[in-house]
């Protein structure tokens, strides 16, 4: 089954579940705590019903009031005890479950197409790893202990009224019937509230992001001023958007304290008139009293329950946009041994995700080891996009690309990873040294080995007349080297593992000519038996290809050497042309 078409087995939720399982020593001893907790604290209204009783029969002396007291103060610091005991268990699940979210969710975002990241922003992205993910920690956690909590008092609270009166019990209930359909109202409005409320996150911080990623920008072109307005304009905005949903929350707790206190009319109004009549003691009412009281606390508590619950239930929709993406592939050891590295393409069509005109159509190729094949062609005759493809950051057809013999969209991506590199024409590097830098692509190389891919990239001497050589610091973004030196860092990182496949997209075009003509011959004689596959405009670069294949609106529209298509091809004659004169003018 192609990669793209492989079935979704697990979700966001899934893992939640998992990962509660995982811990059911937690949960254990958290309901345990709970239900002996709930139970004790709900027969402290009985020891209050005898003591009342006692009194109204004129039965009462100190000796037995005192013993009342002394077990309802026992009762008490039991509760005490046992609430401290478990409430820390459920805290702990939830902390358990966000750290596995979390190594999950980057996982599962390491694992996306490009064709993912295309349609989403780095805001996006963010807020779904802070904002969506706290809250469902909570649920897991605070959540799940809230709920058995309440579930828990409100059952054995009906069980107990029923017990001292079933009739008064129903006339107490009457008030409570309306509680489902106002919990169905405010899960309603508590859902859209906070749909509006996460997106307006995701927007500050998307501006965020963009106000930092840029910084430089906006202080030399003097932009702060515009960028502050932006800022404080969605802050505004998002502001709004919570305050939406503190009104909706702010009107559920009056409500649910009206209910509840007209119950409690009734118990004393009903129950009065059933003491007189003498179908129940005294106590009995006052115990009724004690427990609708007790009953008042997980009603009026749903109300936070259902935001948490839609809370959560908002942010598993927003992460599983993230796990609807391709399985988690088992981890395993790329095996490169026997492996025939050859790169074929027979029919290749392709267009990006939500367009129709293709860029490339048709394409038959060939890459065999040995030396550099160069794609040339004009801006967006898709040569990027081949390369984008043969690295598998956008899925490419089935059975149109072929690596080894083997259906491109039947290898799994960690594995195609390990024998396919490629480096952009805007290369990244990361904030760190220079060995950290190169040992990202190969963690056991060695100095030998760091110091020779360097060489071969021509910044062995640069990288030695650093402070610290190796240990520099390149600072975010690897703003202390300069453009040419971080597109060569970047082709040295991508060298140092010694790939089968090797795709340089333009990287070298912050390199002067001449400096890049002598690192293609460099890397030529390092990457014997292997396939190097790069993209450049200067002859100089097309001169040093074994085979050029030039593009054409997404077709093969010639190859061979440089010297023979300059000779057949008026395409490609004016191609070298105009980049010889583009030379010519930044030289001068």
């Amino acid at each position: 089954m192609p990669r793209s078409e492989r079935p979704v087995k697990r979700g966001v939720w899934q893992e939640v579940l998992d990962s509660i399982r995982r811990r059911w020593h937690l949960v254990a001893g958290g309901l345990f705590s709970i239900v002996l907790m709930d139970v004790l604290h709900l027969y402290s209204p009985q020891l209050i019903k005898q003591a009342v009783d006692e009194l109204a029969l004129d039965n009462a002396d100190s000796a037995s009031l005192l013993h009342i007291a002394g077990a309802l103060a026992g009762l008490a610091l039991l509760v005490t005890v046992l609430r401290m005991l478990g409430r820390p268990l459920f805290m702990a699940l939830g902390r358990r479950v966000e750290r596995d979210l979390r190594d999950s969710l980057g996982m599962r975002l390491l694992a996306q197409s490009q064709s993912f990241f295309d349609g989403q922003t780095a805001g996006q992205i963010m807020a779904r790893a802070t904002y969506d993910l706290n809250n469902l920690r909570l649920a897991a956690g605070y959540g799940v202990q809230a709920a058995w909590d309440s579930i828990l008092t409100l059952a054995l609270a009906v069980l107990y009224m029923l017990w001292l009166s079933p009739c008064l019990t129903l006339l107490a209930a009457l008030p409570v019937l309306s509680i489902p359909w106002l919990t169905r109202r405010q899960s309603i409005l508590f859902h859209n509230c906070h749909q509006r409320v996460q997106s307006s996150f995701s927007d500050l911080s998307e501006e965020a992001h963009d106000c930092m990623g840029a910084i430089r920008l906006v202080k030399v072109h003097n932009l702060a001023r515009a960028k502050r307005q932006g800022f404080a304009e969605l802050s505004r905005e998002h502001k709004r958007r919570n305050l939406e949903l503190a009104e909706v929350s702010a009107l559920y707790l009056p409500v649910m304290n009206l209910v509840t206190h007209l119950s409690q009319g009734v118990v004393w109004g009903a129950g009065g008139a059933l003491a007189v009549l003498g179908y129940i003691s005294p106590g009995d009412i006052v115990a009724f009293s004690a427990y609708v009281v007790m009953m008042k606390t997980p009603l009026v508590y749903s109300g936070y329950l259902i935001n948490l619950y839609q809370r959560a239930r908002s942010s598993g929709s927003r992460l599983q946009e993230i796990y609807q993406g391709p399985d988690l592939a088992e981890p395993c050891q790329t095996s490169r041994n026997g492996l025939t590295p050859k790169v074929s393409a027979r029919g290749l069509c392709f267009s990006y995700p939500g367009e129709e005109r293709p860029v490339l159509c048709g394409l038959d190729l060939d890459l065999n080891p040995g030396g550099i094949t160069a794609l040339a062609g004009l801006v967006g005759s898709g040569k990027s996009s081949l390369l984008k493809l043969l690295a598998g950051l956008y899925p490419a057809p089935p059975k149109s690309i072929f690596l080894g013999g083997r259906d491109l969209t039947e290898i799994p991506l960690p594995e195609l990873h390990g024998l396919v590199g490629l480096v952009n024409q805007e290369p990244f590097v990361f904030s760190a040294t220079v060995r950290e830098n190169l040992r990202m692509a190969a963690p056991q190389a060695g100095p030998e080995e760091l110091w020779q891919v360097l060489r071969l990239v021509g910044l062995a001497d640069e990288i030695r007349a650093l402070p610290q050589g190796l240990e520099t610091e390149l600072g975010e973004h690897g703003h202390t080297l300069s453009g040419g030196q971080k597109a060569r860092l970047a082709i040295a990182r991508a060298l140092l593992p010694g790939l089968p496949v090797l795709l340089l997209d333009d990287a070298l075009s912050a390199v002067d000519p001449l400096a890049e003509s002598e690192i293609l011959q460099r890397i030529i004689g390092h990457r014997q038996g292997k396939i190097t596959l790069i993209v450049s405009h200067r002859p100089s670069s097309l001169g040093v290809a074994r085979e050029v294949m030039l593009l054409d609106q997404g077709r093969l529209a010639g190859r061979g050497t440089h010297e023979e298509l300059l000779s057949f091809s008026s395409l490609y004659r004016r191609l070298t042309q105009r980049q010889k004169l583009l030379s010519k003018l930044g030289e001068n």
